[in-house]
This record gives structure tokens, C-alpha cells and sequence, in this order.
């Protein structure tokens, strides 16, 4: 973002582009997300029912901003609102946008994407494929990099061939497996999930495809396992570089169409009418290289691969995002508003841990607001930092530290948690000098 102050009146330039010829307008607010068409007419943005697009949001004044499309893209100017207009949290009075742009006001988004739409309730379609590009259920994002994601998964949706997943960790490839489900035509049929990182190695070919009564020690019972689970259905298999040598040619088996047979099951097994959608963080090709994952699974696997972009490629979601978290966490945190400050700062991080790096900073950050606080860059600051909120350990002496185990009651654990000290290295402290032993007279509890 490049910010240029002219003499007469600041002016904040984004970029500039070719016509917008088609552009539509992600509106996030009170009632949720709606898309509308960004024509060529001034539209004046604000919470007036006389608006010509209406933001609900209590926060947003009535005629809050306004938006002209040109040759060079979208020019925004603020109309004197009360609680300001904000591109990447610089507050602005006139700007240029282009596509991918993030405009606070109030609480609510204003997104810019590409597309064209009649009206709000019409899917947006992309230039000359015809794909659409509406986000997809359950993932929050409308950068034109997940647009065009959940174009290529809805048109996967409706085919029965496996599916592989990749993406760096926490950029949510189960989300992205579900709507694969729940686009496709098996949405009426069970969607399983299996993490075959987390399964003990000697009982994965038991959990992928079940067991009988007394096969090994404690299989007391029959059990179905996850593809007899996911009948009709998907199964997610997350973490498909994990899975043991010894049990990948009976998954390539299974994928193949053949037949699936429980573990100390006797005779012909079963055919099974099941999707297999695989994710990993990792890259099976340098897997097969090492010997670790075999060649004709993992082109079994890769018929499609879907890679989910990470964080830092698409800024332009942080925002929503951001939103999404703080609302969906509502109840344990209580309600936050995110300022245009701290949300410039969460939009100037790379995000190497991807959404779940930024949930657990925002959590934080709301952790240090008050009740129904505003979070701030300054929040925010400290969040991605939460080791320096630490106290540094106090520096000190034998006498010192009596005096403060005695300060606590005699009370070992509270005073080292005062001193930032660990249990044994205060203990140790405490026993030094003449008096060795004898610390405060009282019991270390």
C-alpha cells in the first residue's frame, strides 16, 4: 500500500488497474454477507434505509461513505462519518481502491472482488468460465484466491474421484473437505473424518476398515471402521502422509474398487460405495522420494488436488476472518470490536501458522481488553508477543526469598510463581547460606 499526501486534501492510493468492469462489493455486517454489483453510478454506503446500499450496523453513520467506479478503479470518499472510513487501518478521507481492497466501517467489511451479479441473492460468476465464485459454505474468504478454490471444488464436487487436499497447517483443509461434501450430490450421507496421524500405528487398518470379536488383544467387540462409517458418504482422511507402509496397499485396494475386509474377517469382504478426500501439510512427492509413501497411492490419491492458499496470499481475508473468529467466540470472550489500528496490524502479518495462528492471537488479544473492549494494534502487538507479557524472574538473594516464602504464607508454590521462579530453583534458593533448611519455619506445600 503505497500512501500519497496531496497538498490540498490526503488522498490514500492503493493501486491503480485496468476498468472494473465487473466488480461486486462483499457487504459484512450485522445481517451477514451479501454481494452486490459496483455499477458506474455513485453509490453512497451508510445505515439510512435511504442508501443506496444499506450497511446494518448501528456504528455506521447514515450516509456513511460513497463509491464511484472509473477507468482506474474505485474511488471512495468519506461523508464527514463519525467513526471514520478505513483502507488496511489508515483512515481515509478519498481513496483509489482495486480489486482485493478491505474497507472498514464501524464494524461492518466492505470488500471489493471480482465478478458480476444481478442482485444479492444471485451466484457471482467469473469471466468467460462461467465457474462460481461464491465462497464456499463454512469457509469465510472472498479473496479472488479462494474464489476461484471454491469454483474448482464445487465442479469436483460432483465427481466420485479421491481428492487430495494440500496446504500448509491451519489453513483449514477440513473446512474445505466438508464443502466438498456438502456441494456434492453425497451431502445426504455421512461425512467422517480420521486423523491418521493420531491413530496408534498397530490399529489403523483396524480403524480404516474395522475389526472382528477377538482379531487381536481387546477387540472385544465388532467394529465396522471408518469406511463402513462413511457408506454412501465421504471419508477425510487427514494427514494421508502418515499412514503406515504396511496398511497403504490395502487402501490403494480399496480406492481400486475392490473388496474391503476387517481385520480377522474370514471369506470375501465388501465393496464400498465411498468418497476418500486426503489431506496433507506435507508434500507426498518428497515422501514417495524417501521411501515413505508408495508412488501408486499417491497418484491414486492426486486424480485432483485442491492446495488451499495460506494466510499471507490472501490478506485481503484476514479481515472477515478476523470477524468471524471474534463472533464465533463471542460466548467465551465476550464481545469484541476489532479497531481499523489493530486490524492494519493483523494485515501486515505473514501468518506462518495460517488461521490458527490467528485465532490464538486474537484470543489473546482480547484477553487484555476490558469487557466489550476495543481490540488495538496495541493489543494485537502484545498478542503475537505473548512471551514478553511474561514478568521477568526477580533477581534474588537467600534473604529476599524468605522474606517473600513468608510473605506467601510459607507457601513454596505461590511464592515461586511470585518470583518467577520454578518450584525446584526457588526450593534450592531458600535452603542456601547458615539457616539452610530452616526457611520461614514453615512447611513447603
Amino acid at each position: 500500500m503505497e500512501q500519497v499526501m496531496d497538498q490540498d486534501k490526503p488522498t490514500l492510493t492503493i493501486s491503480e488497474g485496468p476498468r472494473a468492469a465487473s466488480w461486486v462489493l462483499e457487504v459484512r455486517d450485522d445481517g451477514g454477507a451479501r454481494y452486490l454489483p459496483i455499477t458506474g453510478e455513485r453509490l453512497v454506503v451508510g445505515s439510512a434505509p435511504s442508501a443506496d446500499i444499506v450497511v446494518r450496523d448501528a456504528t455506521v453513520s447514515s450516509r456513511h461513505c460513497s463509491l464511484f467506479m472509473d477507468d482506474n478503479g474505485l474511488w471512495i470518499t468519506d461523508l464527514a462519518s463519525k467513526n471514520g472510513t478505513y483502507i488496511g487501518g489508515a483512515r481515509i478521507k478519498e481513496a483509489w481502491c482495486n480489486l482485493g481492497a478491505s474497507i472498514s466501517i464501524g464494524r461492518s467489511l466492505l470488500l471489493l472482488g471480482e465478478g458480476a451479479a444481478a442482485k444479492d441473492d444471485k451466484p457471482i460468476r467469473g469471466h468467460g468460465g462461467g465457474d462460481d465464485l461464491r465462497p464456499l459454505p463454512g469457509v469465510v474468504g472472498s479473496s479472488m484466491a479462494m474464489r476461484r478454490t471454491a469454483a474448482f471444488v464445487r465442479r469436483l464436487a460432483n465427481y466420485v474421484h479421491p481428492v487430495l487436499i494440500a496446504g500448509e497447517t491451519g489453513t483449514g483443509k477440513e473446512l474445505i473437505a466438508r464443502a466438498l461434501h456438502t456441494e456434492g450430490p453425497r451431502n445426504d450421507r455421512p461425512f467422517v473424518v480420521l486423523n491418521v496421524a493420531a491413530i496408534p500405528r498397530e490399529l489403523v487398518e483396524s480403524e480404516l476398515f474395522g475389526h472382528e470379536r477377538g482379531a487381536f488383544t481387546g477387540a472385544t467387540t465388532r467394529r465396522p471402521g471408518a469406511f463402513a462409517d462413511a457408506e454412501g458418504g465421504t471419508l477425510f482422511l487427514d494427514e494421508i502422509g502418515e499412514l503406515p507402509l504396511e496398511a497403504q496397499p490395502k487402501l490403494l485396494r480399496a480406492l481400486d474398487g475392490y473388496e474391503i475386509r476387517r481385520v480377522g474377517a474370514v471369506g470375501s469382504g465388501v465393496r464400498s460405495n465411498v468418497r476418500v478426500v486426503a489431506a496433507s501439510h506435507v508434500a507426498l512427492e518428497a515422501r514417495v522420494e524417501e521411501g515413505l509413501f508408495r508412488r501408486d497411492l499417491f497418484h491414486r490419491l492426486e486424480a485432483f488436488v485442491v492446495r488451499v492458499p495460506p494466510l499471507r496470499e490472501r490478506k485481503s481475508d484476514v479481515a472477515a476472518i478476523a470477524q468471524s473468529i471474534l463472533a464465533s467466540s463471542c460466548a467465551e470472550i465476550g464481545p469484541r470490536t476489532l479497531a481499523p489500528g489493530g486490524l492494519g496490524r493483523l494485515e501486515s502479518h505473514d501468518w506462518p501458522g495460517n488461521v490458527r495462528e490467528l485465532r490464538n492471537v486474537l484470543i489473546r488479544a482480547a484477553d487484555l481488553t476490558s469487557h466489550q473492549g476495543v481490540i488495538d494494534a496495541v493489543h494485537i502487538e502484545r498478542a503475537m508477543r505473548p512471551q514478553s507479557t511474561a514478568r521477568p524472574p526477580l533477581t534474588l538473594t537467600p534473604q529476599s526469598a524468605r522474606a517473600l516464602f513468608a510473605q506467601h504464607g510459607n507457601n513454596l508454590s505461590a511464592a515461586a510463581r511470585a518470583a518467577g521462579y520454578a518450584r525446584t530453583s526457588f526450593r534450592k534458593l531458600l535452603g542456601r547460606e547458615d539457616d539452610k533448611g530452616k526457611a520461614g519455619g514453615g512447611k513447603m506445600e
